[in-house]
């Protein structure tokens, strides 16, 4: 059943699953994008509850971010790589690179606000951080 959900998860139309050969060319293609490290669902059922939460999001922000699905092939080497010491976790990229890291099972709020400052133009986020000073 584990992996049925993770299996249904990789077949939604915004997710696909990366490898690590594959991980340019992804962050290339997605220039925001979330990795959503599983981990071993059999060993922390979590993964599966945020797993749901990566389906919710892949359909709420699907015309405007992708989802790579981290294959468990190659998660210890891009656990090592973008600072995830625990699963499940979801990294927020932008550009290739890492701008947030939520571990674990938490809060809708969490996840969903994460990926709106991710997807917050650069323009935006320095009006907001000036708050009107000029």
């Amino acid at each position: 059943m584990s992996s049925n959900l993770i299996e249904t998860l990789a077949a939604h139309p915004a997710c696909e699953v990366v490898r690590k050969a594959g991980l340019d060319d992804f962050t290339h293609r997605n220039p925001r994008a979330l990795l959503f490290f599983s981990g071993d669902v059999a060993q922390r059922p979590e993964g599966l509850d945020v797993a749901v939460v990566v389906r919710e999001l892949a359909s709420a922000y699907a015309d405007r971010l992708r989802v790579g699905i981290v294959d468990r092939r190659d998660e210890t080497a891009l656990m090592t790589q973008f600072g995830v010491v625990v699963t499940p976790a979801i990294v927020y990229l932008r550009e290739g690179n890492a701008t947030e890291l939520v571990a674990r099972m938490r809060d809708w709020p969490v996840f969903a606000q994460a990926c709106d400052r991710l997807l917050a133009t650069n323009d935006a986020a320095a009006v907001q951080a000036t708050g009107g000073n000029a």
